[in-house]
């Protein structure tokens, strides 16, 4: 893939949506079954063929940029151990002692060896079984079997992914579909961490899929962005992921980047950072959206399923191209303290409002309009994960989504 070429061609629709004030619509408005939000049994489908079969994308490089540096996390009910070892590589383990499953490690921090804290077994940065105490008592232990469990993990464009299944071929180009080489334009591994903060929502898929549509702005953020704010998007595809485009010519709260000057300079000359525009979403949780407040920023949204159905963890977290000096580290706590209230006091209560009424039944189907088409995207692949047979590849899963073309009408293939 030309990235560059393939950003130009994103950059050029977009300047044709501007000068045509309108998105290009979706085929048809869909309609879903409501209890897709709210199905425990649909709910344990998604963790098994989703959460534990595609590559997520689990923290930036810059998190544990340094030899020893970890992060631990829960991932549908998966305790997570992220390490960067000696060598420089980026491992994703089971986060527990393979004597009685004792968790290793907790939040973040740095380390040489990780030690259990229920019997002292201690394992190294690569997962190796290194100590048992009371060895001679204990008796004999398989040292390759009794490793930490790893997961296939990957580092691209300065982000890190894995797939929650020890087994799983580790077939991240298939189902990537060239995001990675686009994303690789921000240069994310020479970033730096900021700041992460975690809220708690509704289901997963409700608290996602305000990330996925503008429709809402002017009315839900009419405080923060302001009853003014375009509620038009434009939307591009990359196999399962896609990127997002505010159709305005005002400037944004967030993103300043100047995307209709383009349109007046040869595209040899046109900035990265402008070709760089809009939200990405990497499918299945999480989305990045650009700023500027406190210098130039990214925040990092991911949408974690909970221990029940009508439970999620929305984790926001903040790089910026260059550490924050000066006036801009003010700028920047304000930045996080603005989008904490965005999601936290706003989104949130909105998708806590919305399980309420879907889990009753009473309404039994919910639109996704034309304008929309992002939303309606994302829910057909979840459908085509979930309902994939169980020895289907990855590579089989997105060459039949891509192939599949859109239905208008989507009800007989939602879960009821």
């Amino acid at each position: 893939m030309d990235c560059r070429q393939q950003l130009i061609n994103d950059a050029q629709k977009m300047l044709a949506r501007l000068d045509a004030k309108a998105p290009t619509p979706a085929p048809a408005v869909m309609r879903v079954s409501s209890s897709i939000y709210s199905d425990p049994e649909l709910f344990d489908l998604e963790k098994r063929n989703l959460f534990q079969r595609v590559p997520l994308m689990l923290a930036a490089s810059c998190e544990i940029g340094e030899p020893g540096s970890y992060k631990t996390m829960e991932i549908a009910g998966i305790p997570l151990l992220l390490v960067r070892g000696k060598d420089g590589q980026v491992r994703a383990f089971l986060n527990a002692c393979t004597h009685r499953g004792s968790k290793l490690a907790r939040d973040c921090g740095s380390a040489t060896r990780f030690t259990c804290p229920y019997h002292a077994w201690t394992f190294g940065l690569d997962g190796d079984l290194v100590g048992v105490a009371a060895r001679e008592a204990f008796g004999q232990v398989d040292a390759e079997v009794s490793r930490l469990v790893a997961f296939p993990t990957t580092e691209r464009a300065g982000l890190v992914w894995a797939i929650l299944d020890p087994a799983a071929r580790p077939a991240f180009d298939e189902f990537l579909s060239g995001f990675d080489v686009l994303l690789q334009g921000f240069g994310f591994e020479n970033w730096h961490f900021f700041k992460r903060q975690e809220m708690a929502g509704a289901n997963w898929k409700l608290a996602f899929d305000a990330h996925l549509e503008f429709y809402h702005l002017p009315v839900l953020h009419r405080e923060t962005f302001g009853p003014g704010t375009s509620n038009l998007a434009e939307y591009f595809y990359y196999g399962p992921h896609q990127r997002i485009g505010l159709i305005t010519r005002k400037e944004h709260r967030l993103e300043q980047d100047d995307l209709p000057s383009l349109a007046s300079k040869p595209q040899d000359e046109w900035p990265l950072n402008i070709l760089l525009f809009g939200e990405w979403i990497i499918f299945p949780n999480v989305s990045i959206n650009c700023f500027y407040k406190g210098g130039r920023g990214v925040i990092i949204s991911q949408v974690l399923p909970g221990a029940d159905v009508g439970e999620s963890v929305t984790v926001q977290f903040f790089l910026h191209e260059h550490p924050p000096e000066g006036e801009e580290i003010a700028q920047a706590h304000e930045l996080c303290d603005f989008l904490g209230k965005v999601v936290g006091s706003e989104d949130l209560p909105m998708s806590r409002d919305q399980q309420q009424v879907l889990a009753t039944g009473l309404l039994p189907e919910v639109q996704i309009g034309q304008n929309e088409g992002g939303v309606q995207q994302f829910h057909r692949w979840i459908n085509r994960f979930v309902q994939a047979p169980r020895g289907a590849t990855l590579a089989e899963i997105v060459a039949n989504g891509e192939n599949a073309g859109a239905s208008i009408d989507e009800r007989a293939n939602v879960p009821a």
